[in-house]
């Protein structure tokens, strides 16, 4: 059996971290309200997420947004927003997501002030942000004082299986899912014990209509807009990893769970029998949504010319870190053969006279010839070497309004011919579940 009380000690912020977040967010209440009224901005700060619902975990940042009237525009409040933010934060960063924002950092911790504007519940909304606040509301008034154990049970379960975090870099669940899960189901327990017995998708609330009005594999009405679906950005595989997981744990219910995210270290080339290269880009100065989205369709990309191309591409892993974008890819080839089949319609086709015409005029190496009922040329390979390839097709890939630019500058690494340790092959190699 687990010891709640020992995960808690482990993850739950002691009374000194409490008063000091409570402390620093007071203070940047009172400085911030102060701004407001000397400029004469019909807004309200608010502290919002795990911080104001009691469900943080040690070393949680602090969220702030500031909530305006809808007397303000979008450009209006981001202006605003800015403004408010470069006064509070004399050394704060602006980072861009749905709304401009500035971070900002005090005593070691982390604070994001953004800012939203102010609607109703089932309202219309002008950015996703601004339905925090109502989310924050939401889970305090339904959410017993009790409970935020059994929330802060479930992060940490989540994030030692690596499923915790809605952002793109992690496609997994958020504070707040894990918030409306414990609202639904009142334990950690009952929670993980949903997932263990689930087969398919998790529709809350379990119904028809829930499943027909949306597609994703998790489907969670957000209470406070029931048109959204809350765990949208969950992916499949998340799901999968918390279904075998939650199973997992009910056959020992190992402390082991909540150690937290596997810590990854760079590793070296290890020879598995294929072909392993890295794709290496510096990374733009850009927030990791926007990284991540873009870095994901490259590596997609990157994978599906691979495989178009005849390397055959085993598995892939990717890294973004504070300089480097990296892909890792490992093929079963990295030089093709120099002759390829190209097989054309069926003898029986209209299309099969223009076919040998196109192809006795051209340079194939044999043919046009019959193969079964369908006709076919050997052509000439070229270019041959996987990297010469991936140089030669790029500049026809879109992988994204800021990775577009950079094409020329692509690094492509051949891990086995050096001792440099690398952080996307040390993800590579740690994949592995918790049993």
């Amino acid at each position: 059996m687990i010891n709640r009380e020992e995960i808690l000690r482990r993850w739950k912020p002691d009374e000194a971290e409490r008063k000091k977040l409570r402390d620093i967010s007071n203070d940047l209440l009172s400085k911030i309200g102060s701004i407001l009224q000397r400029e004469e901005i019909d807004a309200e700060p608010l502290v919002v997420g795990s911080v104001a619902k009691h469900t943080n975990v040690k070393g949680g940042d602090i969220d702030i947004f500031v909530v305006f009237s809808r007397n303000y525009s979008e450009k209006d409040i981001g202006k605003l927003g800015l403004k408010i933010g470069h006064e509070v934060f004399s050394d704060g960063r602006e980072k861009y997501a749905e709304h401009p924002y500035v971070s900002g950092t005090i005593d070691g911790v982390k604070i994001d002030l953004v800012p939203c504007l102010k609607i109703e519940k089932n309202s219309k909304i002008i950015s996703s942000v601004d339905r925090t606040p109502l989310h924050t509301q939401y889970v305090l008034e339904n959410l017993a004082e009790d409970k935020a154990d059994e929330v802060l049970l479930l992060k940490a379960f989540m994030k030692s299986i690596g499923v915790y975090g809605s952002e793109i870099k992690v496609s997994g669940f958020s504070g707040y899912i894990c918030e409306l899960l414990v609202i639904n189901f009142g334990t950690f327990e009952n929670v993980i014990r949903m997932f263990a017995k689930v087969r398919g998708r998790v529709l809350i609330p379990e119904n028809a209509e829930t499943g027909k009005k949306f597609s994703s594999p998790v489907v969670i009405i957000d209470p406070i807009d029931i048109n959204r679906n809350a765990a949208a950005a969950v992916s499949l595989e998340n799901l999968s990893k918390m279904k075998i997981e939650s199973r997992l744990f009910f056959q020992d219910q190992s402390m082991k769970f909540f150690e937290g995210p596997l810590s990854i270290k760079p590793s070296q080339y290890r020879d598995r029998g294929a072909f392993m290269r890295i794709f290496r880009f510096q990374r733009p100065d850009l927030v990791d949504d926007i990284i991540y989205s873009q870095a994901n369709r490259f590596q997609q990309q990157l994978t599906d010319l691979l495989s178009s191309k005849g390397f055959y591409p085993v598995s892939s892993e990717l890294s973004v870190s504070a300089e480097f974008i990296d892909v890792a890819i490992e093929t079963k080839l990295v030089t093709l053969p120099g002759t390829r089949l190209h097989m054309g319609p069926p003898v029986d086709d209209e299309r099969a006279k223009d076919y040998i015409a196109k192809w006795s005029n051209n340079n194939a190496i044999r043919g046009p010839y019959v193969i079964g009922d369908r006709l076919a040329v050997d052509v000439s390979v070229e270019p041959r070497t996987l990297e010469e390839t991936v140089i030669s097709e790029l500049p026809r890939l879109n992988i994204g309004k800021h990775l577009n630019p950079l094409k020329d500058k692509l690094i492509i690494i051949d891990p086995s011919k050096t001792k440099a340790k690398y952080e996307v092959l040390g993800k590579f190699y740690s994949r592995k579940l918790i049993f």
